[in-house]
């Protein structure tokens, strides 16, 4: 193996310094505020809702109707079907014990 010359290390070493000190550009970081990061997502958005015009307020209410009225029409749906269910399901009990319990005895 071959030693490199004293001179070589301390180049290297006065680069490596250098790497290490050379100043960063700090990332930009958001400011803590309290009193935002404190409130409910609801006051939140309803405060982002205040700041609306008002042609915007309607597209935002309505587009809020439509999707509350979608999500209560699919809670219905799962609602009747599962009523359907247990409908069915008291039928099909109801025929076993009258056809085939009879059929065992």
């Amino acid at each position: 193996m071959s030693q490199q010359n004293p001179q070589d290390w301390e180049q290297r070493l006065r680069d490596l310094e250098a790497e290490i000190n050379e100043e960063v550009e700090p990332v930009p970081v958001r400011p803590f505020d309290p009193n935002q990061d404190s409130k409910s997502p609801f006051v939140r958005a309803m405060s982002w809702y205040q700041g609306l015009a008002t042609p915007a307020k309607v597209g935002v209410a309505g587009i809020g109707i439509i999707a509350a009225l979608s999500v209560l029409n699919t809670v219905l749906r799962l609602v009747t079907s599962l009523i359907m269910l247990g409908i069915v399901t008291a039928i099909f009990v109801a025929l076993y014990k009258a056809f085939l319990s009879n059929k065992s005895s």
